[in-house]
């Protein structure tokens, strides 16, 4: 009988297909009790007795709750047969039955909690998103899982006792969700926003069960980049449809049974709101499709079509239809109509011009034909004047040399011999009439020679013997001849001209510009005292040389005539100093070197500037 009662605690245990741990414990303490039992005197008072029997019935309750009672109920018999059978007919045998059973009731409670408590903790950890639990009483939260803390930027300590409203502060949602959250209500489901510890919005699809009247259990998914996916979506959906109504042409999204999915502004305003009615009834005011009908062929060949059709309003549309689906999957068609009414009526305009035209073209054949018989005899007409004229100047020059000549032949000897009998005359009167003489005869000496460079310069056969020449050594060479006449008249000269600025220019007919700028210089000096300054500076692919004096200076007048034939900026000096062709002369040298020439003046009594431009080489 003692190996049945031995082995009876283990009968009510759950045996796997491994022994446990803990069913070892009970079955050791179950055995170690029932021995002692045996053999412990007496049996029915003895403590250590009460103690061994007490441990595994407490052991049995906490971990197997209603097994355990069983467990320990099967202790107290076996502790009650063990009795009687060494025939100890106590009365107090029955209270260590009893005290076994309220333990192991006592032990069975206690677990259930605790394995409760650890049970809900594990099932918030493992939900899927975020868990946490709410206290109807006062809004805050109870508690939290992990994934819900990190969702928020927080900790679960962070989230213990904190107020609802912090991280929910959309009361609209919130007093809705605490409304339809009752007990046996079922799952309240809501869309809703929180925000994080930075103040950011998140958004949760959020899932309530009130399962008694002090705590709601929530779970929550973070839908925040969905909703911000479709707010995007939103956004380009907007845009869209706003490109749409901007459009002049109409767009429409039609169905296979002629019905419009959309129509965009241009549409609306065109043939009004389509609302159920078919296109044809739309856009033509009839009761019956179109035939043949144009649209039928798109959903049929699932192919692009382009036709035009004149409305009743006396506009002409061209439209492009293009297969589309739906997001459903059912075919439709996209229209792109453009009113192209200007257009047509251009073209039938351009084709009356293009027959007029073709009529003009004829008649400008038949005058293009006769112009050109007459430019054969313009063309003609303009070689024999060039002749004529080629050789009117060719005789002008061979004119203008042999008068030149002609008048410098008698004038040679007149300049040459007027000075030695002027030398040799004694008397002061017509001593002063041979000056006189001398000084005509030397001013038109000077006309004589002015007249021939001029006359050679405007020349249309005259070259150029162009070579590199450095400006600072050629002026200096020219300078020499004018140190006597500088002395006499305490005129300075400075020469600013950089090395190293080289020219492309005609040594004879530079030194002929210099010559013709210092003489006319020299000339309108005051009282024969002044300063004559030469500077040049290369620009680029020229080089600017300025010639500034600091004579009586010019007026605009004078500016803008300074460089006429014959003109004299002082009207007032007749003293037959000079022909007035000095500027002219320069003029067209500068011009035959490619240059250009101006003056500058302050005003009269400031002095005059003459500045020009030649081409400008590298240094050899």
């Amino acid at each position: 009988m003692a190996p049945r009662i031995t082995k009876s605690p283990l009968q009510f245990l759950p045996m796997g297909r491994y022994l446990k741990p803990q069913m070892v414990l009970v079955a050791v303490t179950s055995g170690t009790a029932v021995l002692a039992a045996l053999f412990v005197e007496p049996p029915g008072t003895n403590l250590i007795l009460w103690f061994l029997l007490f441990l595994p019935a407490a052991i049995a309750g906490y971990l197997y709750r209603e097994r355990g009672i069983v467990v320990a109920t099967v202790l107290g018999l076996a502790y009650i047969g063990v009795t009687v059978l060494r025939a100890y007919p106590e009365p107090g045998a029955l209270l260590p039955f009893v005290a076994m059973i309220a333990l192991a009731s006592l032990a069975s409670t206690v677990g259930y909690s605790a394995r409760e408590q650890i049970h809900h903790r594990e099932a918030m950890e493992r939900a899927p998103g975020g868990a946490f639990l709410i206290r109807q009483e006062d809004g805050t939260i109870a508690d939290a899982n992990h994934d819900f803390a990190e969702l928020l930027d927080y900790t679960t300590e962070d989230l213990q006792d904190l107020p609802i409203s912090r991280i929910w502060p959309f009361a609209d949602d919130r007093e809705r969700f605490f409304a339809q959250a009752k007990p046996d209500a079922g799952n309240v489901v809501l869309e809703t926003q929180f925000v994080d510890r930075d103040g950011k919005i998140r958004w949760f699809v959020l899932w309530g069960r009130c399962f008694d009247d002090a705590v709601i259990s929530c779970r929550v998914s973070d839908i925040t980049r969905y909703k911000e996916a479709e707010a995007a979506l939103n956004a380009e959906h907007r845009r869209l449809f706003s490109i749409l109504d901007t459009l002049p042409a109409y767009v429409t999204l039609q169905a296979e049974d002629h019905t419009f999915r959309f129509a965009n502004k241009a549409f609306r305003e065109t043939f009004g709101d389509p609302g159920d009615r078919a296109c044809y009834e739309v856009q033509r005011g009839s009761r019956r499709p179109c035939n043949p009908c144009q649209s039928a062929l798109v959903f049929t060949l699932r192919s692009p079509q382009r036709w035009e059709w004149d409305h009743m309003n006396g506009k002409t549309y061209e439209v492009h239809a293009y297969p589309f689906t739906d997001t459903d999957g059912s075919p439709l068609m996209l229209q792109l109509g453009i009113d192209i009414t200007q257009r047509v009526q251009a073209e039938e305009a351009l084709k009356g011009f293009a027959g007029n035209l073709q009529a003009k073209n004829r008649e400008l054949e038949v005058l293009r034909s006769q112009l050109y018989v007459v430019n054969q005899e313009l063309d003609e007409m303009v070689r024999e004047r060039t002749a004529d004229v080629e050789k009117l100047l060719a005789q002008k020059d061979e004119f203008i040399s042999q008068l030149g000549h002609d008048l410098k032949t008698p004038l040679t000897p007149l300049v040459a011999l007027l000075p030695r009998i002027i030398e040799r005359e004694q008397d002061p009167g017509l001593r002063r009439l041979l000056e006189i003489a001398g000084h005509n005869v030397t001013y038109m000496k000077d006309l004589v020679q002015k007249t021939l460079q001029l006359a050679r310069m405007n020349s249309l056969y005259i070259e150029l013997d162009l070579e590199p020449l450095d400006l600072q050594t050629e002026l200096n060479n020219i300078l020499r001849n004018y140190a006597v006449t500088l002395k006499t008249k305490t005129i300075a000269l400075n020469n600013n001209v950089p090395p190293q600025i080289t020219v492309r220019a005609d040594r004879v007919l530079l030194g002929e510009i210099f010559n013709n700028l210092i003489a006319n210089a020299i000339k309108y000096m005051q009282d024969g005292t002044g300063t004559i300054t030469i500077d040049a500076a290369r620009e680029q692919e020229v080089v600017v040389v300025s010639v500034r004096d600091t004579g009586i200076g010019m007026t605009r007048e004078q500016l803008d005539k300074a460089f006429a034939e014959f003109y004299k900026a002082d009207p007032s000096r007749h003293d037959l100093d000079s022909p007035g062709l000095g500027l002219t002369i320069c003029r067209r040298i500068v011009e035959r070197h490619g240059g250009r020439i101006w003056a500058e003046s302050a005003g009269e009594g400031m002095g005059s500037t003459i500045i020009f431009t030649l081409e400008a080489i590298d240094a050899p």
